[in-house]
């Protein structure tokens, strides 16, 4: 079979694989003119597998051939292009449907296949995408996306995997290896008894095609396909079936979280990107009932007979949420007119006129956060048989129940779970919350929510920013050994700008401390170092003053900027330590963090944990001791175990405790030195005081008080005025006059005290009375 060039006469490079006919030679040429435009735009490296057994392998080495860069020719045998780079990295994202995966008779495997790949086609055009698409003999179809920067292997495998997840006939395997190879558009297929099977063929036109992949997909795609796929990526970053609730710390997770009193679980709810909290579904949002859609199109809440419009609005917000819709997808479909009711509903009120835009936008956003926690509780609910509905608008508890904890009660059961908040319930009225599980005061979610909205996506953006940075070798090379603290240390300040709703957060060093698991002087070293670097993530914007901590602003450096607009979305990253993992180091807890339900080899793991080979295999190793990492056949996992057990097991819950009542007292001295300074500032000038002195034990002589600056000469004194009353049980206190005073001891140490009165040594005598 002799190579085909491209450009074969009498073949229109626009004709599509629906044109071409019975006609091999029209399906030659169109092949060799589509390999030669479009495989230029998808070839990750300018090699080029060859098969030597008609398509069943595609073996490197000898059988590898080099890739012309303009306009290749179309080799005679069935051929492969590289997805990744030599730096595993790829622009290109390969999506395989395969019918073997339908596990279904061939024509209901074909219907699924075609299904799923029009799905996913629909997917990336809902985010604003573009893709080609093209289909095998066989019956098989890929789906190619080209970015406009080349993105990292561990960021496509984690797409294509979410992808697989909700398209159970997505082959993941072209995307799951740096070697990875996939067939290209016009490609031979396969070579069965010497007779060719046919041609990877385009469903669209070449010049589409080619104007589809010189118009690669940008940030905003990226960003919108992550979010879209928010279930499935946090399906892939949760622990194994049957594992805790309490093993994902959602890095989404927003404030208006629940915790279940009963079993302590806590009820998350993410956030998307523009801030607001909601409720995604794995197969993305489904239709409203028919009653809720009729509501939500004429908004006629008057025929339901409800005294208000508040009721009945609640009520279609709460079927928005359960179906799976974002708050900018209702403010969409009212702008479009689809749910023009919806509109009607929140400019509707018992009293009063028509509500402004702005009352609409701000009773629009608070019923939509209580419809979400509301329908987040209720599953809940559903699922935990010992907990009770402590909804708003659930009834009273019968009489004889049991009282529910204390807020103080809960939070100490609440410390040791790995969720971020533990607020009791979203429709509290209140202006701080000690509910999260280091006990720090931060503002309440009411309060924080424009705050949050403004400086979310900053934060996401941020964060991204920490990824880069770890990926930096020149800037890890000069943290030294001190990287792996320095990275969780870097993740703690996000937590702590998410639990303050800003990007310039003001968090102590022994806050931060509680959450890392390092001693506070640690902490304080390491900020230091961050904020002096050339180029830094961190910038010190108000240094400590009284009571308040040092407030840092989370800065993206000069170097990140256009990179940090990728951002990096994490559904269940681990973002500060838990307990257990204080005693285990902050290498075995970034391994952890690596894992994920998906079988990933050892190297790989460390890889992506960016840690050394051999410290990856010693970390996986210590994690499958405590059965938190376990090996199948296929590579490393999550493990099933209980991270609180095994802080228990190890001391960590304790030495947590211990540190959080240690600070707990400095801070309680250090607000009794700031309060006393306050209060000497404003002091107002006050005579000299008598006041009975302490009784000194009998081997002890009494410590001379300090004399004032501003004490008068003796001459001076009144030698009418009243005598003083003297004797070892008075002394007499100069008055300070608005000055700080110094704390001086009782007695002078190991001074013994004489057995006659009469001879102590007075440093004041009374007036009018003459020294003996």
């Amino acid at each position: 079979m002799s190579t085909l060039l491209s450009g074969s006469p009498g073949v229109s490079p626009a004709t599509s694989c629906s044109e071409l006919g019975p006609d091999p030679a029209a399906a030659r040429a169109h092949a060799a003119e589509t390999y030669a435009r479009l495989v230029p735009l998808l070839a990750q490296q300018l090699r080029v597998r060859l098969s030597p057994d008609g398509g069943r392998n595609f073996p490197a080495g000898k059988h590898s051939r080099p890739l012309a860069p303009i306009r290749p020719q179309l080799p005679n045998r069935p051929s492969t292009i590289s997805t990744y780079d030599a730096d595993g990295k790829s622009q290109v994202l390969f999506l395989d449907f395969d019918v073997a995966l339908a596990a279904l008779p061939h024509a209901q495997a074909l219907a699924h296949v075609d299904e799923h790949a029009a799905a996913a086609t629909a997917l990336l055009e809902k985010c604003g995408g573009r893709a080609i698409s093209t289909v095998s003999p066989s019956g098989g179809r890929h789906v190619i996306v080209r970015w406009a920067v080349p993105l990292p292997f561990d960021e496509l495998l984690r797409l294509t995997r979410a992808l697989a997840v909700r398209f159970p006939t997505l082959d993941a395997q072209p995307m799951a290896g740096r070697q990875g190879q996939i067939r290209p558009p016009g490609a031979l297929h396969k070579i069965h008894r010497g007779q060719l099977t046919g041609y990877m063929t385009l469903t669209m036109p070449i010049e589409q095609a080619e104007e589809i992949l010189r118009r690669p997909c940008g940030a905003t795609v990226w960003i919108a396909l992550q979010q879209e796929l928010t279930a499935e990526l946090a399906h892939l970053d949760t622990a194994a079936p049957g594992a805790p609730a309490t093993w994902t710390g959602s890095a989404t997770a927003s404030e208006a979280g629940r915790t279940c009193p009963d079993c302590q679980a806590v009820v998350d709810i993410p956030l998307d990107i523009d801030g607001h909290p909601w409720l995604p579904r794995a197969s993305g949002p489904r239709s409203l009932r028919p009653e809720a859609e009729r509501l939500a199109q004429l908004g006629n809440w008057e025929a339901l007979g409800a005294p208000s419009a508040s009721q009945p609005r609640l009520g279609l917000l709460n079927s928005m949420a359960a179906a799976g819709y974002r708050l900018s997808q209702l403010h969409q479909r009212m702008q479009e007119g689809t749910w023009a009711g919806l509109a009607r509903l929140l400019n509707s009120r018992r009293n009063g006129g028509p509500r402004t835009d702005q009352e609409q936008e701000h009773v629009l956003r608070w019923d939509w956060q209580k419809a979400v926690a509301g329908v987040a509780w209720r599953r809940h609910v559903r699922n935990c048989n010992t907990s009770q509905n402590n909804l708003s608008t659930a009834p009273p508890p019968p009489p004889g129940s049991p009282t529910p904890p204390q807020p103080e009660q809960e939070d100490a059961r609440n410390n040791q779970g790995l969720r971020l908040y533990n607020v009791d319930s979203l429709f509290q009225e209140k202006e701080v919350h000690d509910q999260n599980r280091w006990g720090i005061r931060t503002i309440a979610p009411q309060l924080a929510d424009e705050r949050v909205l403004n400086h979310w996506q900053e934060i996401l953006q941020w964060r991204t920013c920490i990824w880069l940075a770890e990926q930096d070798g020149e800037r890890t090379a000069a943290w030294g050994r001190a990287a792996p603290f320095i990275r969780l240390l870097l993740r703690a300040m996000v937590v702590a700008a998410r639990m303050d709703g800003s990007t310039q957060p003001a968090f102590g060093c022994r806050a931060l401390s509680q959450m890392t698991g390092a001693d506070y002087t640690v902490v304080a070293r390491h900020l230091k170092r961050l904020r002096e670097e050339d180029d830094p993530l961190i910038e010190l914007v108000e240094a400590g003053r009284g009571k308040a901590a040092d407030r840092y602003r989370l800065r993206v450096p000069d170097s990140y900027r256009d990179q940090s607009r990728w951002i990096r979305w994490r559904g269940g990253l681990i973002d500060v330590l838990h307990p257990a993992l204080h005693m285990l180091g902050p290498v075995v807890a970034l391994v952890l963090e690596a894992l994920s339900t998906a079988p990933t080899g050892a190297t790989a793991v460390a890889h992506t944990a960016r840690v050394s080979r051999s410290a990856g295999s010693q970390a996986l190793r210590l994690l499958a001791t405590y059965n938190l990492a376990v090996r199948d056949g296929e590579g490393w996992v999550r493990g099933p175990a209980d991270l609180d057990a095994i802080a228990i097991e190890l001391g960590g819950d304790i030495d947590a405790a211990e540190r959080r009542d240690r600070y707990r007292e400095h801070r309680r001295i250090w607000h009794a030195i700031v309060e006393s300074w306050e209060q000497e500032a404003t002091e107002p000038e006050r005579p000299e005081r008598v006041v009975t002195a302490e009784p000194h034990s009998a081997g002890d002589a009494p410590w001379p008080q300090e004399p004032t600056p501003e004490s008068e000469p003796e001459e001076a004194f009144d030698a009418t005025a009243p005598a003083v009353p003297t004797g070892p049980d008075y002394v007499v206190v100069p008055s300070s006059r608005g000055r700080r005073r110094k704390s001086w001891p009782d007695v002078v140490p190991g001074r013994t005290r004489p057995e006659d009165h009469g001879e102590l040594l007075m440093l004041f005598e009374p007036a009018g009375v003459p020294p003996d």
